[in-house]
């Protein structure tokens, strides 16, 4: 086969390659350490045969049907060895044969390693897919980012909101700009070659494509904050940390369409002012250094609301999800740490206390609720603009006013009618089901902790894996941020997606800007809606769009589970909310993403991403809230049958 051309048959050609290198290492070290033996009932060779050759492989595959329904020969192992792609795609008997020769060397094939190379031969079938769809529709193969975001409403006819313009003509296709977020099963080591960093080849063309300025690219905002950019694709996974230290506060993170923002905030003399902390009169930054200090309100809550106002309800016209504002509170005198005065009455009052700062926030927030997320006594309410508080602080027991302590915790908690949300840790809110008060939980690179030495290690996976499957089955999304702002962005970004976190943070706006655009273009498809309520269930839920008809819905977030019922219709469908459960390879798409909804018999239970329109590998849907909160006053937060 000569060498392909195009970058994406050289990324097919090299993801097979790869795939192949690792079965012929296991096929060698069985040449090397066992033992040719005969079939059962077949009589004993007249002469030695070597160990894990192409017959002996395939006699054990079929001795010990390790490929169901399969008649394997060794021409078909000798396929899969030399990384034929009508071969190497196919996972049963990718599996079958590495099954095979690790039977054979005596070494038993654990689970996690069967599930990566079942992931990799699917990864192969689907840019194999790409890039035969990419020679019918872009012959120039000029790499572009994700097409921007145009308001798509599914949802039955009665219940759409007012159409939007229609969208452009879609431009070259995207050939596998992303990375997979998610990994079979838990405790699984990097998925590694094939699943490594998807980066599209042809860098001169993209350079071309960058200094050509085409249509379909994304054209920058105006630096006035009422300007809403029609064509700057949102971000999903880009958070701006102290976003209030750019040049251009809120617009340098619009302008490259990230979809979190972080600031701090102090009280100085009554008003909220961006400002790590006070050094005397004037504002600094963490490391001490003097900052302006712009007031909070004007920069940010009339900042959005200008754009919120100019883009049609949506800080992003067509973007359905609400964009995060995180407000951290500091103790404005002391870059450490807080330091009230040791009267009670005077802690309570004073302008550092963070209890004092978060009511002053939620008072700065009364004016701009029509654009807030909010959650009142029965139900989420949908807004553009979501504000969560976060700091070191939160949970700690301060003074108040009545003699007594609180957290800012429990102040937010208390409240019947939430505009402001807090950030929660992994410590106390993992296993909670509380997001209507914790959306959202933070935890540092643990790749920070030793002086950043982790270039190219992956420590997110190796110790938070479990932990950001479990914060997201309970409904949070989940960030991550760099201490020490370490110079191997680059791998910290990538262990971060492949750990599933959902935000990354960073204080370098058009780096990661760049990364994301060019390496994980969005998420799982589905073009959800904002929730809305759903006369026939009576329950509050998202509208999807179905691809296939006949769509099964399984007892369970996992594909070996029971199914109980099905979805004969393709197109818009109501689901409740979504999880990460078992993987689910189907024709060329993989996902460990499950949607809750009623099967058409009425019965409960859960359907896969890979059956929803325009998914992407292992991600999740985009504007499906996590778990099913919102299911029915007085239900839990759970996925359940109602």
């Amino acid at each position: 086969m000569r060498e392909p051309l195009s970058p994406w048959w050289k990324q097919v050609q090299e993801a097979a390659q790869l795939l192949a290198s690792r079965l012929n290492a296991s096929v060698a070290q069985a040449a090397r350490d066992g033992v040719y033996t005969p079939p059962p009932g077949a009589p004993a060779p007249r002469r030695r045969r070597q160990s894990a050759s192409l017959r002996h492989l395939a006699e054990v595959i079929r001795a010990d049907r390790l490929a169901p329904g399969m008649s394997v020969d060794k021409d078909d192992v000798a396929a899969v060895l030399a990384g034929e792609l009508r071969a190497i795609t196919d996972p049963v008997l990718v599996l079958a044969v590495a099954r095979a020769a690790h039977q054979i060397a005596r070494v038993p094939l654990d689970n996690a390693e069967a599930d990566r190379l079942v992931v990799a031969a699917t990864h192969v079938s689907a840019l194999i897919d790409a890039a035969r769809l990419a020679d019918e529709r872009a012959p120039g193969f000029v790499p572009v980012p994700r097409r921007p975001v145009h308001d798509q409403d599914p949802a039955p006819a009665q219940d759409r909101e007012p159409a939007a313009e229609a969208p452009p003509p879609a431009g070259p296709v995207v050939i596998d700009a992303y990375f997979t977020t998610r990994r079979p099963g838990r405790r699984r080591a990097v998925i590694a070659g094939a699943l490594g960093v998807l980066v599209l080849a042809g860098s001169a063309a993209l350079m071309a494509f960058r200094n050509e300025e085409p249509a379909e690219r994304p054209a920058a905002v105006s630096s006035t904050p009422t300007a809403a950019a029609r064509t700057v694709t949102p971000l999903d996974h880009a958070d701006a940390h102290d976003d209030h230290l750019n040049p251009r506060p809120l617009q340098d993170a619009l302008d490259h369409g990230f979809t979190s923002l972080d600031v701090d905030v102090v009280l100085r003399d009554g008003s909220l002012v961006l400002c790590h902390h006070l050094d005397g009169d004037a504002c600094a930054d963490a490391g001490g250094g003097r900052i302006t200090a712009r007031p909070f309100d004007a920069t940010y809550l009339q900042g959005l609301q200008s754009r919120v106002s100019a883009g049609g309800g949506r800080v992003y016209p067509g973007f359905h999800q609400q964009v995060l504002l995180f407000v951290e509170i500091t103790c404005g005198t002391d870059a450490q740490g807080c330091e009230l005065p040791a009267d009670r009455a005077a802690a309570a009052a004073d302008p550092h206390n963070p209890l004092v700062v978060a009511q002053a926030i939620m008072d700065a927030l009364v004016p701009y609720r029509g654009m807030l997320f909010h959650v009142d006594g029965t139900a989420r309410r949908w807004g553009p603009v979501q504000v969560v508080l976060t700091g070191d602080h939160t949970d700690d027991q301060l003074p108040a006013s009545g003699g007594g302590t609180d957290s800012v915790r429990g102040l937010l908690a208390r409240q019947s009618d939430r505009y402001a949300f807090l950030d929660g840790s992994l410590a106390v809110d993992l296993d909670q089901y509380n997001a209507d008060l914790v959306p959202v939980i933070t935890f540092p690179n643990p790749g920070s902790d030793n002086g950043c030495t982790g270039a190219g290690k992956t420590p997110i996976q190796d110790i938070h894996w479990d932990n950001v499957i479990k914060a997201q089955t309970t409904g949070h999304h989940v960030r991550v941020w760099d201490p020490k702002d370490c110079a191997n962005r680059g791998d910290f970004w990538l262990d971060a997606l492949y750990g599933g976190v959902d935000y990354l943070s960073t204080r370098h706006v058009a780096p990661l800007g760049d990364w994301l655009t060019t390496n994980a273009a969005g998420g799982g498809g589905g073009h959800c809606t904002v929730a809305r309520w759903i006369a026939e269930a009576r329950v509050s839920g998202h509208y999807c769009t179905l691809a296939d008809s006949n769509v099964p819905v399984m007892s369970r977030p996992d594909p070996h589970s029971a199914p109980v019922g099905s979805l004969a219709k393709a197109g818009p469908t109501w689901f409740l909310g979504q999880q990460p459960g078992e993987p689910y390879p189907y024709k060329s798409l993989h996902s460990f993403w499950w949607a809750y909804t009623r099967a058409d018999n009425g019965q409960w239970g859960w359907v896969s991403l890979v059956h929803f329109a325009d998914p992407l590998l292992d991600q999740s849907a985009d504007g499906l809230q996590y778990a099913c909160y919102d299911a029915r006053p007085g239900e839990s937060a759970d996925c359940h049958p109602l």
